[in-house]
């Protein structure tokens, strides 16, 4: 198991106070916190209530039973105190039962209803979602138009994921990773179609340096948005892997050093404070 970090200190001393939260639909149930920001204070020291309700932004749950998880789970941390840090609320699932056997399509239930109930009374609500929740977030994100934003850290596009070439065709990883058999569920889903659906404002962050997650995610994203006139923007942490470890001049990750999470927090704070500032998102059309 990764060694605990700063990042996830942070998280975990940001729940403190938070307010609890439960669903219960056909898919199952799920219960979780929606924790606030800081709270800013004056220059006599009073605190500086916010004139309106801020955004919540729901961290999407993972797939249960990935590889990585422990590893996955740093980045949720990382992209939730950025998320606070840049001045919304986090909602974040501590538990999630299924009603029966889990399918992909009632994974993306689940976030859209989580996301109703977290951030209902908010100004606004926002998706945030990493490796393949970001998928999942992408196809919740189509169901509804008055999103302030989303944010995708280290996603994969399904859709990249899932090509087979001549070499790795017969590979059976396709058979033996989970997340692969996912990527191959989500890519029928057509997340790369559905994140064009609505006009917020889209960021996409993924490590630099690992063959894992290569270049053609975040263009696979990127290019999907532009090409419907979607505002988005796109960032690759220099000396991170996948999981937004930090590596060495080789390439392979440095152990405990959780500064590549702290870049990806601190970007994702600056960026969603400037999202925030432009006001309600348009309604798509």
């Amino acid at each position: 198991m990764p060694a605990r970090t700063a990042i996830t200190d942070e998280w975990i001393a940001a729940c403190e106070g938070a307010r609890p939260f439960m669903v219960a639909a056909g898919w199952g149930t799920a219960s979780g916190i929606v924790a606030s920001p800081a709270e800013r204070r004056g220059i006599l020291g009073r605190v500086r209530r916010p004139s309106a309700p801020r955004p919540v932004a729901l961290v999407a749950p993972q797939w249960p039973g990935l590889e990585e998880a422990d590893r996955v789970a740093r980045i949720d941390d990382a992209v939730s105190v950025g998320l606070l840090r840049g001045g919304v609320s986090v909602a974040r699932i501590s538990s999630l039962e299924w009603a029966g056997a889990p399918d992909a399509g009632a994974w993306v239930d689940a976030v859209a209803e989580c996301l109703q109930s977290a951030a209902a009374g908010s100004a606004q609500p926002a998706l945030a979602g990493s490796w393949l929740a970001g998928c999942a977030c992408a196809l919740a994100a189509s169901r509804r138009d008055d999103l302030a934003f989303l944010v995708l850290a280290g996603a994969p596009s399904a859709e990249v994921m899932s090509r087979r070439t001549p070499e790795n065709e017969d590979d059976p990883m396709w058979e033996s990773s989970a997340a692969l058999r996912l990527a191959d569920t989500l890519s029928a889903l057509a997340p790369l179609e559905a994140v064009t659906v609505g006009a917020r404002p889209t960021l996409v962050v993924q490590g630099a340096v690992d063959a894992l997650l290569g270049a053609s995610h975040l263009e696979a994203w990127r290019a999907a948005l532009a090409a419907t006139g979607r505002p988005s923007d796109g960032m690759e942490v220099a000396f991170a892997d996948a999981f937004f470890r930090s590596c060495d001049e080789r390439g392979g990750p440095v152990a405990d050093d959780d500064a590549s999470l702290g870049i990806l927090a601190g970007a994702v704070a600056e960026w969603v404070q400037r999202a925030v500032s432009r006001g309600p998102a348009r309604r798509a059309r």
